[in-house]
Protein backbone atom coordinates (compact mmCIF):
# COMPACT_ATOMS: atom_id res chain seq x y z
CA UNK A 1 0.00 0.00 0.00
CA UNK A 2 1.60 3.22 -1.24
CA UNK A 3 -0.03 5.61 0.56
CA UNK A 4 -0.82 6.82 4.17
CA UNK A 5 -3.68 5.39 6.54
CA UNK A 6 -6.27 7.60 7.63
CA UNK A 7 -8.68 6.39 10.28
CA UNK A 8 -11.67 5.53 8.41
CA UNK A 9 -10.37 4.02 5.96
CA UNK A 10 -11.69 0.09 5.04
CA UNK A 11 -8.74 -2.05 4.51
CA UNK A 12 -8.84 -6.08 3.80
CA UNK A 13 -6.63 -7.50 5.85
CA UNK A 14 -5.51 -11.42 6.36
CA UNK A 15 -5.25 -12.62 9.84
CA UNK A 16 -2.13 -13.97 10.97
CA UNK A 17 -2.57 -14.71 14.46
CA UNK A 18 -3.40 -13.47 18.22
CA UNK A 19 -1.68 -11.20 19.99
CA UNK A 20 -1.59 -11.51 24.38
CA UNK A 21 -4.93 -9.42 25.34
CA UNK A 22 -6.84 -11.29 22.49
CA UNK A 23 -7.01 -9.04 18.77
CA UNK A 24 -6.47 -10.50 15.79
CA UNK A 25 -2.72 -9.61 13.99
CA UNK A 26 -2.59 -8.68 10.47
CA UNK A 27 -0.26 -6.16 8.08
CA UNK A 28 -1.49 -3.16 6.10
CA UNK A 29 1.61 -2.51 4.10
CA UNK A 30 4.42 -2.50 6.59
CA UNK A 31 1.98 -1.95 9.47
CA UNK A 32 0.72 -4.35 12.44
CA UNK A 33 -2.89 -3.87 12.23
CA UNK A 34 -4.69 -5.21 15.05
CA UNK A 35 -8.28 -6.45 14.94
CA UNK A 36 -10.43 -7.69 17.79
CA UNK A 37 -12.66 -10.45 17.50
CA UNK A 38 -11.04 -11.87 14.43
CA UNK A 39 -9.36 -15.61 13.97
CA UNK A 40 -5.93 -16.64 12.54
CA UNK A 41 -6.80 -17.26 9.07
CA UNK A 42 -9.51 -14.73 8.37
CA UNK A 43 -9.78 -12.63 5.57
CA UNK A 44 -11.45 -9.32 6.66
CA UNK A 45 -12.66 -6.07 6.15
CA UNK A 46 -11.63 -3.63 8.44
CA UNK A 47 -11.89 -0.07 9.27
CA UNK A 48 -9.53 1.69 10.60
CA UNK A 49 -10.28 3.73 13.99
CA UNK A 50 -6.50 4.53 15.54
CA UNK A 51 -3.62 4.88 13.78
CA UNK A 52 -0.69 4.79 16.24
CA UNK A 53 3.07 5.60 15.05
CA UNK A 54 3.96 1.91 14.88
CA UNK A 55 0.55 0.56 14.38
CA UNK A 56 -3.04 0.42 13.43
CA UNK A 57 -6.22 -0.63 15.33
CA UNK A 58 -9.21 -1.90 12.85
CA UNK A 59 -12.51 -3.32 13.79
CA UNK A 60 -14.13 -5.87 11.57
CA UNK A 61 -16.90 -4.86 8.52
CA UNK A 62 -16.75 -7.79 6.98
CA UNK A 63 -15.68 -11.28 6.94
CA UNK A 64 -14.55 -12.31 3.48
CA UNK A 65 -13.40 -15.34 3.99
CA UNK A 66 -13.71 -17.03 7.38
CA UNK A 67 -10.79 -19.45 9.17
CA UNK A 68 -11.54 -22.85 9.71
CA UNK A 69 -10.87 -22.10 13.53
CA UNK A 70 -13.98 -19.43 13.83
CA UNK A 71 -17.58 -20.82 15.14
CA UNK A 72 -20.63 -19.52 16.07
CA UNK A 73 -20.14 -17.61 19.75
CA UNK A 74 -22.81 -19.42 22.13
CA UNK A 75 -23.58 -16.25 24.15
CA UNK A 76 -25.61 -13.58 22.58
CA UNK A 77 -23.68 -10.67 24.10
CA UNK A 78 -20.75 -11.64 22.73
CA UNK A 79 -18.09 -9.07 21.35
CA UNK A 80 -20.27 -6.33 23.62
CA UNK A 81 -19.80 -7.57 26.98
CA UNK A 82 -16.14 -7.21 28.36
CA UNK A 83 -15.92 -10.73 29.58
CA UNK A 84 -14.87 -12.89 26.66
CA UNK A 85 -12.51 -12.58 24.26
CA UNK A 86 -12.58 -16.06 22.25
CA UNK A 87 -15.93 -17.56 21.59
CA UNK A 88 -15.63 -17.52 18.23
CA UNK A 89 -12.94 -19.17 18.47
CA UNK A 90 -12.81 -23.58 18.55
CA UNK A 91 -11.66 -24.45 22.03
CA UNK A 92 -8.57 -26.35 20.38
CA UNK A 93 -7.97 -23.48 18.57
CA UNK A 94 -8.08 -21.52 21.90
CA UNK A 95 -5.88 -23.77 23.32
CA UNK A 96 -3.40 -23.58 20.37
CA UNK A 97 -3.41 -19.49 20.76
CA UNK A 98 -2.54 -19.69 24.35
CA UNK A 99 0.13 -22.20 24.35
CA UNK A 100 1.90 -19.90 21.75
CA UNK A 101 1.60 -16.79 23.41
CA UNK A 102 3.00 -18.34 26.48
CA UNK A 103 6.20 -19.33 24.58
CA UNK A 104 6.09 -15.39 22.79
CA UNK A 105 5.64 -13.54 26.39
CA UNK A 106 8.59 -15.93 27.22
CA UNK A 107 10.73 -14.84 24.70
CA UNK A 108 9.90 -11.38 24.47
CA UNK A 109 9.51 -10.35 27.76
CA UNK A 110 11.74 -12.79 29.45
CA UNK A 111 14.23 -12.61 26.75
CA UNK A 112 14.48 -16.69 27.11
CA UNK A 113 15.23 -18.49 24.04
CA UNK A 114 13.01 -21.68 23.86
CA UNK A 115 11.25 -21.39 26.86
CA UNK A 116 10.32 -24.48 28.56
CA UNK A 117 6.38 -24.71 27.80
CA UNK A 118 4.49 -27.19 28.24
CA UNK A 119 1.27 -28.08 26.72
CA UNK A 120 -2.11 -25.98 27.63
CA UNK A 121 -3.99 -28.15 30.26
CA UNK A 122 -7.92 -27.53 29.11
CA UNK A 123 -10.78 -26.78 31.29
CA UNK A 124 -13.00 -29.91 31.62
CA UNK A 125 -15.49 -27.32 31.82
CA UNK A 126 -15.05 -24.90 28.22
CA UNK A 127 -18.58 -22.91 29.66
CA UNK A 128 -19.68 -22.87 33.20
CA UNK A 129 -17.24 -23.03 35.13
CA UNK A 130 -16.65 -19.78 37.18
CA UNK A 131 -17.26 -20.45 40.70
CA UNK A 132 -17.88 -16.67 41.43
CA UNK A 133 -18.99 -13.50 39.56
CA UNK A 134 -18.93 -9.66 40.14
CA UNK A 135 -22.28 -8.15 38.54
CA UNK A 136 -22.07 -4.26 38.30
CA UNK A 137 -25.05 -2.17 39.02
CA UNK A 138 -26.38 1.09 37.65
CA UNK A 139 -29.56 2.95 38.63
CA UNK A 140 -32.43 2.75 36.08
CA UNK A 141 -36.16 3.74 35.89
CA UNK A 142 -37.62 1.45 38.00
CA UNK A 143 -34.81 -0.33 39.40
CA UNK A 144 -31.40 -1.02 38.27
CA UNK A 145 -29.46 -2.51 35.58
CA UNK A 146 -26.98 -5.61 36.04
CA UNK A 147 -24.36 -6.61 34.23
CA UNK A 148 -20.88 -7.08 33.21
CA UNK A 149 -18.96 -4.07 31.70
CA UNK A 150 -18.66 -3.51 27.63
CA UNK A 151 -15.35 -4.48 26.38
CA UNK A 152 -14.58 -0.67 26.37
CA UNK A 153 -14.84 -0.48 29.98
CA UNK A 154 -16.61 2.59 29.42
CA UNK A 155 -20.49 1.35 29.73
CA UNK A 156 -22.46 -1.45 31.02
CA UNK A 157 -23.97 -4.36 29.48
CA UNK A 158 -27.08 -5.86 30.44
CA UNK A 159 -27.39 -9.68 30.96
CA UNK A 160 -29.76 -12.14 31.87
CA UNK A 161 -27.46 -15.21 31.92
CA UNK A 162 -23.49 -15.92 31.64
CA UNK A 163 -22.61 -18.49 30.01
CA UNK A 164 -19.18 -18.95 31.51
CA UNK A 165 -20.59 -19.07 35.00
CA UNK A 166 -21.68 -21.94 36.89
CA UNK A 167 -25.81 -22.25 36.24
CA UNK A 168 -26.62 -21.72 39.71
CA UNK A 169 -24.99 -18.16 39.66
CA UNK A 170 -27.59 -17.14 36.67
CA UNK A 171 -30.28 -18.28 39.12
CA UNK A 172 -29.33 -16.18 41.81
CA UNK A 173 -28.78 -13.28 39.38
CA UNK A 174 -32.54 -13.87 38.54
CA UNK A 175 -33.83 -14.28 41.88
CA UNK A 176 -31.33 -10.53 42.57
CA UNK A 177 -32.94 -9.41 39.55
CA UNK A 178 -36.38 -9.96 41.20
CA UNK A 179 -35.66 -9.03 44.58
CA UNK A 180 -33.92 -5.32 43.33
CA UNK A 181 -37.11 -4.78 41.59
CA UNK A 182 -39.36 -5.32 44.34
CA UNK A 183 -37.07 -3.61 46.54
CA UNK A 184 -36.18 -6.66 49.22
CA UNK A 185 -32.33 -5.67 47.97
CA UNK A 186 -31.23 -1.89 48.47
CA UNK A 187 -30.25 -1.00 44.68
CA UNK A 188 -27.67 1.46 46.07
CA UNK A 189 -25.00 -0.74 45.81
CA UNK A 190 -22.77 -0.89 42.58
CA UNK A 191 -21.49 -4.16 42.83
CA UNK A 192 -22.89 -7.63 43.46
CA UNK A 193 -20.53 -10.32 44.12
CA UNK A 194 -22.58 -14.44 43.62
CA UNK A 195 -20.50 -17.39 44.38
CA UNK A 196 -22.01 -20.54 42.86
CA UNK A 197 -24.30 -22.36 45.03
CA UNK A 198 -24.67 -19.86 47.52
CA UNK A 199 -27.82 -17.85 47.84
CA UNK A 200 -27.54 -14.36 47.50
CA UNK A 201 -26.01 -12.59 50.14
CA UNK A 202 -23.14 -14.62 50.61
CA UNK A 203 -22.32 -13.01 54.18
CA UNK A 204 -18.74 -12.93 55.25
CA UNK A 205 -17.55 -16.06 54.26
CA UNK A 206 -18.03 -18.67 51.80
CA UNK A 207 -17.23 -22.49 51.47
CA UNK A 208 -14.96 -23.90 48.37
CA UNK A 209 -14.99 -27.90 48.31
CA UNK A 210 -11.35 -29.11 46.77
CA UNK A 211 -11.02 -32.74 46.46
CA UNK A 212 -12.47 -33.58 49.56
CA UNK A 213 -11.49 -31.04 51.24
CA UNK A 214 -13.49 -27.63 52.22
CA UNK A 215 -12.24 -24.14 52.89
CA UNK A 216 -13.75 -21.17 54.14
CA UNK A 217 -12.70 -17.76 52.45
CA UNK A 218 -13.91 -14.39 52.34
CA UNK A 219 -16.88 -13.71 50.93
CA UNK A 220 -15.37 -10.12 49.02
CA UNK A 221 -12.18 -12.04 48.00
CA UNK A 222 -10.04 -13.89 46.09
CA UNK A 223 -10.23 -17.53 44.99
CA UNK A 224 -9.72 -19.70 42.22
CA UNK A 225 -12.33 -19.02 39.76
CA UNK A 226 -12.24 -22.18 37.53
CA UNK A 227 -14.43 -25.03 39.17
CA UNK A 228 -12.99 -27.79 37.61
CA UNK A 229 -9.57 -27.14 37.31
CA UNK A 230 -8.50 -26.01 40.86
CA UNK A 231 -7.72 -29.39 42.17
CA UNK A 232 -5.58 -29.71 38.96
CA UNK A 233 -3.50 -26.60 39.65
CA UNK A 234 -3.51 -27.62 43.38
CA UNK A 235 -2.30 -31.27 42.22
CA UNK A 236 0.15 -29.50 39.63
CA UNK A 237 1.85 -26.25 41.97
CA UNK A 238 2.57 -29.17 44.70
CA UNK A 239 4.06 -31.44 42.18
CA UNK A 240 6.53 -28.96 41.16
CA UNK A 241 7.19 -28.45 44.98
CA UNK A 242 8.49 -32.04 45.10
CA UNK A 243 8.37 -31.55 48.65
CA UNK A 244 10.09 -33.63 51.14
CA UNK A 245 9.76 -34.54 55.15
CA UNK A 246 12.48 -32.09 56.29
CA UNK A 247 11.51 -29.10 53.62
CA UNK A 248 10.41 -25.74 54.91
CA UNK A 249 7.89 -23.97 52.58
CA UNK A 250 7.35 -20.08 52.21
CA UNK A 251 3.96 -19.14 50.59
CA UNK A 252 3.83 -15.65 49.97
CA UNK A 253 0.59 -14.46 48.39
CA UNK A 254 -0.84 -17.21 50.27
CA UNK A 255 -4.96 -16.30 50.52
CA UNK A 256 -7.07 -18.36 52.52
CA UNK A 257 -4.25 -20.91 52.03
CA UNK A 258 -5.28 -22.92 49.11
CA UNK A 259 -1.59 -24.17 48.49
CA UNK A 260 -0.08 -24.08 52.12
CA UNK A 261 -2.58 -26.91 53.29
CA UNK A 262 -2.03 -28.83 50.44
CA UNK A 263 1.44 -29.01 50.51
CA UNK A 264 1.84 -29.30 54.39
CA UNK A 265 1.38 -32.58 55.25
CA UNK A 266 4.35 -33.54 52.81
CA UNK A 267 6.88 -31.05 54.18
CA UNK A 268 7.91 -30.04 57.67
CA UNK A 269 6.68 -26.40 58.39
CA UNK A 270 4.82 -24.05 55.71
CA UNK A 271 4.96 -20.30 56.47
CA UNK A 272 1.87 -18.14 54.91
CA UNK A 273 2.17 -14.63 54.41
CA UNK A 274 -0.71 -12.83 53.27
CA UNK A 275 -1.93 -8.78 52.97
CA UNK A 276 -5.47 -9.53 53.74
CA UNK A 277 -6.37 -10.04 57.53
CA UNK A 278 -10.04 -11.42 56.58
CA UNK A 279 -8.08 -14.10 54.10
CA UNK A 280 -5.15 -14.96 56.90
CA UNK A 281 -8.03 -15.60 59.41
CA UNK A 282 -9.32 -18.31 57.25
CA UNK A 283 -6.10 -19.77 55.90
CA UNK A 284 -5.84 -20.33 60.11
CA UNK A 285 -9.40 -21.92 60.13
CA UNK A 286 -8.82 -24.10 57.40
CA UNK A 287 -5.62 -25.59 59.07
CA UNK A 288 -7.03 -26.06 61.91
CA UNK A 289 -10.64 -27.61 60.41
CA UNK A 290 -8.16 -29.97 58.00
CA UNK A 291 -6.10 -31.01 61.56
CA UNK A 292 -2.97 -29.49 60.07
CA UNK A 293 -0.68 -28.35 62.73
CA UNK A 294 2.66 -27.45 60.84
CA UNK A 295 1.42 -24.04 58.48
CA UNK A 296 1.42 -21.25 60.05
CA UNK A 297 -0.01 -17.66 58.81
CA UNK A 298 1.06 -13.98 59.14
CA UNK A 299 -0.68 -10.95 57.91
CA UNK A 300 1.56 -8.21 56.25
CA UNK A 301 2.62 -6.51 53.65
CA UNK A 302 4.68 -9.59 51.59
CA UNK A 303 7.61 -7.61 50.62
CA UNK A 304 8.35 -6.35 53.97
CA UNK A 305 7.73 -9.43 55.33
CA UNK A 306 9.88 -11.41 53.14
CA UNK A 307 12.18 -8.67 53.72
CA UNK A 308 12.54 -9.07 57.75
CA UNK A 309 12.70 -12.97 57.53
CA UNK A 310 15.67 -12.38 54.90
CA UNK A 311 17.39 -10.29 57.18
CA UNK A 312 17.02 -12.72 60.01
CA UNK A 313 18.45 -15.23 58.03
CA UNK A 314 16.17 -17.06 57.67
CA UNK A 315 15.96 -20.17 55.51
CA UNK A 316 13.31 -21.98 53.18
CA UNK A 317 13.95 -24.76 50.91
CA UNK A 318 10.76 -23.94 48.43
CA UNK A 319 9.59 -20.52 47.86
CA UNK A 320 5.61 -20.54 46.45
CA UNK A 321 4.26 -17.21 45.04
CA UNK A 322 0.93 -16.49 43.52
CA UNK A 323 1.14 -12.67 43.15
CA UNK A 324 -2.03 -10.30 42.12
CA UNK A 325 -1.79 -9.44 38.21
CA UNK A 326 0.82 -6.80 39.01
CA UNK A 327 3.15 -8.79 39.48
CA UNK A 328 6.18 -8.99 42.40
CA UNK A 329 7.94 -6.13 43.70
CA UNK A 330 11.98 -5.97 42.94
CA UNK A 331 12.36 -6.14 46.70
CA UNK A 332 10.33 -8.94 47.16
CA UNK A 333 12.13 -10.68 44.77
CA UNK A 334 15.50 -9.85 46.12
CA UNK A 335 13.91 -10.96 49.13
CA UNK A 336 13.21 -14.27 47.67
CA UNK A 337 16.72 -14.71 46.47
CA UNK A 338 18.27 -14.14 50.16
CA UNK A 339 16.00 -16.85 51.86
CA UNK A 340 18.57 -18.99 49.82
CA UNK A 341 15.24 -21.74 48.07
CA UNK A 342 16.35 -24.05 46.14
CA UNK A 343 12.86 -23.86 43.87
CA UNK A 344 10.82 -21.39 43.37
CA UNK A 345 7.28 -22.15 42.34
CA UNK A 346 5.85 -18.96 40.49
CA UNK A 347 1.94 -18.63 39.59
CA UNK A 348 0.03 -15.91 37.80
CA UNK A 349 -2.84 -15.33 35.56
CA UNK A 350 -0.44 -12.75 34.13
CA UNK A 351 2.37 -14.19 32.19
CA UNK A 352 3.71 -10.69 31.02
CA UNK A 353 4.39 -9.82 34.36
CA UNK A 354 5.24 -12.94 35.09
CA UNK A 355 8.14 -13.48 32.32
CA UNK A 356 9.73 -9.83 33.83
CA UNK A 357 9.73 -11.22 37.62
CA UNK A 358 11.05 -14.25 36.22
CA UNK A 359 13.87 -12.79 34.35
CA UNK A 360 15.28 -10.76 37.20
CA UNK A 361 15.18 -14.14 39.55
CA UNK A 362 17.37 -15.89 36.49
CA UNK A 363 19.55 -12.87 36.68
CA UNK A 364 19.97 -13.81 40.23
CA UNK A 365 21.21 -16.76 39.79
CA UNK A 366 18.24 -19.14 39.10
CA UNK A 367 17.31 -21.38 36.19
CA UNK A 368 13.87 -21.83 34.55
CA UNK A 369 13.22 -25.44 34.25
CA UNK A 370 9.27 -25.68 33.66
CA UNK A 371 6.26 -23.41 32.30
CA UNK A 372 3.42 -25.00 32.78
CA UNK A 373 -0.05 -23.23 31.26
CA UNK A 374 -3.38 -23.91 32.62
CA UNK A 375 -6.58 -22.92 30.90
CA UNK A 376 -8.29 -21.77 33.75
CA UNK A 377 -10.20 -18.94 31.39
CA UNK A 378 -11.83 -20.61 28.47
CA UNK A 379 -13.66 -18.31 26.14
CA UNK A 380 -11.37 -15.53 27.88
CA UNK A 381 -7.65 -13.73 26.81
CA UNK A 382 -6.27 -15.09 30.28
CA UNK A 383 -4.33 -17.85 31.33
CA UNK A 384 -2.64 -19.25 34.08
CA UNK A 385 0.93 -20.23 34.03
CA UNK A 386 2.60 -21.98 36.80
CA UNK A 387 6.14 -21.74 36.29
CA UNK A 388 9.40 -23.75 38.43
CA UNK A 389 12.90 -22.43 38.98
CA UNK A 390 15.83 -24.01 40.42
CA UNK A 391 19.13 -22.27 41.77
Amino acid sequence: MDHEIRAGEIVEIPIESVAFGGSGVGRVGPLVVFVPFTAPGDLVEARIVEVKKRYLIGEITRILSPSPDRIEPACPYFSRCGGCQYQHLSYEAQLRIKERQSAETFERIGKIAAPPVRGVIPSTLPFNYRGKAEFHGIPAPGGIRLGFMDSSGGALVEIDRCAIVDESINYELAKLRQRLASGKVPAGRRRYILWSGVPYPSGAYVTRKIGTAELTVPGGGFFQGNLSLTETLVDRVVGLCAPEESDRVLDACCGSGLFSLFVAPHVSEVIGVEISGAAVRCAARNAENLGIANARFHRGDVEAVLTRLANESARFDTVLIDPPRIGCTAGTLAAIDRLWPGRIVYVSCNPATQARDIRRLIDAGFSLDTLQPIDMFPQTQHIEVVALLVR
